[in-house]
């Protein structure tokens, strides 16, 4: 079950990838997407979630470190895009995929040391292996000059971000999943990433939407909140040193083989390695 679980999840952020490509290439304004993204999400989810009784006079009781896990991914969400955005222009994609990726050492770490899984030693070489493909994988990174402080960091964010906001999950799924469901919790993190999105259009004054932005925004919205819930399922099920490496991997594959068929990408020598090592790498840990 688990890893239909993980074949849901990636469908799901497959899909993201690929609205969002097409809205670039329509000349539309990702952050307005997003912002509309996060709301519908956030709705829907709540809709879908148990706790929706406390709008009807229930109390529901939240613990305060869960309240700042909220909190801070919700930041973490829509920051992480804004930055990852700003560092493909700044710094290059490759240098921006790569940091994205390797941020799995992040999960995998909490998962191991923090909350002790245990796995078998053929599972450590597939992690291994997953990690060296996601790097050979990474698009030929251009020499771009950085110009100052600034710029070295968008990296090193995007880094740290992505995988704070990939260890928060694991967080609340092994600490925190008794006291929520996984729809309330996706449903306050998402409010919270539109509320600071929202934000970011007034400040800017850019606080109208075109009818295609709000409809990209919607299938967004449905798209990204299922990826997140059916990430949680999957991590009830299985180790999260295994869950995240798969997902990743899987991304990587099934994304390359998209963008081979439908977007005619020409993946280089160093790319077909990778993704014949990250096929291996599935094979050993899935197996």
């Amino acid at each position: 079950m688990a890893l239909i679980y993980i074949t849901l999840s990636v469908s799901c952020s497959l899909a993201i990838a690929q609205i969002l490509k097409l809205a670039e290439n329509r000349k539309m304004r990702v952050l307005n997407i997003l912002v509309i993204n996060y709301l519908s999400g956030s709705a829907l989810s709540l809709m879908n979630s148990s706790e929706l009784t406390m709008f009807f006079g229930i109390k529901v009781d939240l613990p305060l470190w869960l309240m700042l896990l909220i909190g801070m991914l919700g930041f973490i969400f829509i920051a992480n895009m804004v930055v990852y955005s700003k560092s493909i222009d700044r710094v290059g994609m490759g240098v921006s995929i790569a940091a994205m990726r390797m941020s799995l050492v992040f999960p995998i770490g909490v998962s191991l040391f923090v909350f002790g899984e245990q796995i078998v030693g053929v599972k450590y070489l597939g992690i291994i292996m997953a990690l060296a493909s996601l790097l050979l994988m990474v698009p030929r990174i251009k020499t771009r000059q950085i110009s100052g402080l600034s710029d070295a960091w968008l990296p090193l964010l995007i880094f740290f971000m992505t995988g704070a906001a990939d260890s928060g999950l694991k967080v609340y799924e092994r600490i925190f999943s008794s006291s929520i469901s996984e729809e309330f919790f996706v449903s306050g993190i998402f409010f919270v990433s539109f509320l600071i999105g929202f934000g970011i259009l007034i400040k800017r004054r850019e606080l109208h939407f075109s009818f295609k932005e709000i409809g990209y925004g919607f299938a967004t919205g449905v798209v990204n909140l299922y990826s997140s819930i059916f990430l949680i399922y999957a991590l009830k099920l299985m180790p999260g040193s295994l869950v995240f490496p798969i997902v990743n991997v899987s991304l990587v594959v099934l994304g390359t083989g998209i963008g081979i068929w439908f977007w005619k990408d020409r993946p280089s020598v160093k790319q077909w390695s990778g993704l014949a090592i990250a096929i291996i790498s599935l094979i050993l840990l899935v197996g």
